[in-house]
């Protein structure tokens, strides 16, 4: 969100309040964390404005590469949110390790604590250490679920089949967004624009961190 006064003077610049209201809505500052989350922000933007949104950027900062910059930052950051609140997401999942291996006896069930890629470790025998051990130094939180914590395996254990959560089109979305920040040409546009460098400095300032922001959910 800008200040009172940037709202003010960049609805001057665009000449329609409505507009300006709908570009300053999409400047958020901070990731969604969840579907709910980003929905919540969808229902405070009206995408059929993208158009319009940039018909008064070009025209406003009279120069239409650095109009449609701004414009298609903005409206990008609509298809980022929508992949977000679309319900696809699939959930991380926690590598383990479910059996025995040379030098035991009996099967154990090893699991990671944090779901994620982080869990796919090796535990490395040297035929001294017993499972109970090897857990401890493991470098990342492991639980020994079920089996004998006591017995000293002579071959490596691996835990796999963790994975980090994902979103088969929010990845692609964040992409076509692009991460590049307000280019120094646009700002200068901007300025001359919203006739004052604070002001433009404050909503170039706010332009980039809804692009981290977008990337970063």
């Amino acid at each position: 969100m800008l200040s009172k006064n940037a709202g003010y003077v960049l609805e001057v610049a665009l000449s329609n309040a409505k507009i300006a209201d709908e570009v300053e809505a999409r400047l958020i500052s901070v990731s969604p964390a969840d579907a709910a989350a980003a929905q919540a922000i969808l229902d405070l933007i009206d995408e059929n404005q993208n158009q319009k949104i940039e018909e008064y950027l070009i025209v406003a900062l009279a120069h239409r590469p650095s109009g449609k910059e701004i414009a298609d930052k903005v409206n990008a950051l609509v298809d980022v949110l929508k992949a977000q609140a679309d319900g696809s997401e699939v959930a991380a999942v926690a590598a383990q390790f479910v059996g025995q291996v040379a030098g035991m006896t009996t099967d154990v069930t090893i699991d990671a604590d944090v779901a994620g890629v982080a869990g796919n470790v090796t535990l490395t025998a040297d035929s001294i250490k017993d499972i109970d051990t090897l857990i401890a130094e493991a470098g990342v939180a492991l639980t020994l679920s079920a089996g004998d914590g006591a017995q000293v395996p002579t071959a490596d254990i691996v835990l796999t089949g963790g994975a980090d959560a994902s979103d088969a089109n929010l990845v692609p979305a964040q992409a076509a967004m692009g991460s590049d920040k307000m280019s120094d040409a646009t700002f200068e546009r901007l300025v001359i624009a919203m006739a004052s460098r604070s002001a433009a400095q404050e909503f170039k300032d706010a332009f980039d961190a809804m692009i981290d922001a977008a990337q970063n959910i």
